[in-house]
């Protein structure tokens, strides 16, 4: 009698392994998919679409420009023409809202399309070193707490606007060459910490530290507002034509899947 209880009880264990294994990996996928569906990240807000047919204005931008100019939408995109006049400044503002918060200790993203047709810096030599210090176009992100970064945009070139205060206030510090007058380009600043990195198609372009630019003293100021995005051409001494397309911002991106993304398999033994 014994041995047949010895016999019975061995003949059971490999069932209750399996279906103890079972019920381990449907936990285990359970827990997968929870994170896996925790860390999806989320859907940039999108401030401008072009597709829209209307202009930035009309969604989530203020236009200012002084003397005035008309920009248009035409071929799927705003155009914002100040060619005709270094002395006009025009651009677009992002409205405040409550959905508007860019921290820089939480890591966030701008995205924007643009074209620029023409520009012309000339005669910008702010301190005389021999290098342009304006730009026709130019993007300025400003954090929560007013730290950010102005990034001039020239045909051949995009360069980073120093902070500070002085003679190196706004004048050329960082740059790269680039060409952004030959398409569309989609651009991506990711800002974390203290630090900013603009891409394009998942090439880094451009990086370098973020800057204080509230010492500044003028009409307009956009440097003393917090949670700002303005696109266009804030200078009396350079011009452009530009196409926008897009913009929006969101969470920074992770260049690659953290843990808590990846997907493990358990590993099965005999």
């Amino acid at each position: 009698m014994p041995i047949l209880k010895k016999a019975a009880l061995h003949s059971s264990r490999p069932r209750f392994r399996r279906l103890a294994l079972g019920w381990l990996m449907i936990g285990v996928f359970a827990v997968i998919l929870t994170h896996v569906s925790a860390a999806a990240p989320a859907a940039p807000s999108v401030l401008y679409d072009a597709a829209q047919g209307s202009l930035p204005d009309a969604q989530g931008f203020t236009f200012l420009a002084l003397p005035s100019v008309a920009p248009a939408i035409s071929g799927g995109a705003t155009v914002l023409d100040t060619s005709s006049s270094k002395s006009i400044v025009a651009g677009y503002f992002s409205k405040s809202t409550p959905q508007l918060v860019l921290d820089r200790a939480a890591g966030y993203t701008v995205r924007f399309t643009v074209q620029v047709d023409l520009e012309d810096h000339s005669g910008s030599d702010k301190n005389n070193d021999g290098t342009e210090d304006r730009a026709g176009f130019s993007v300025i992100v400003l954090s929560s707490d007013k730290r950010g970064i102005e990034l001039g945009f020239w045909q051949d070139r995009i360069w980073a606007q120093e902070g500070g205060s002085g003679s190196q206030l706004f004048t050329q510090a960082e740059r790269a060459a680039f060409n952004t007058q030959s398409a569309r380009t989609p651009y991506m600043l990711a800002v974390h910490g203290d630090t900013y990195t603009l891409s394009s198609n998942g090439t880094a372009i451009l990086s370098g530290k973020l800057r204080d630019y509230t010492t500044f003293n003028g009409f307009p100021d956009p440097y003393e507002t917090p949670n700002l995005i303005f696109l266009g051409d804030d200078t009396r001494s350079a011009s452009a034509k530009i196409q926008l397309t897009y913009v929006a911002f969101g969470p920074a991106s992770s260049n690659g899947p953290g843990l808590e993304r990846r997907v493990y398999l358990p590993l099965l033994m005999r």
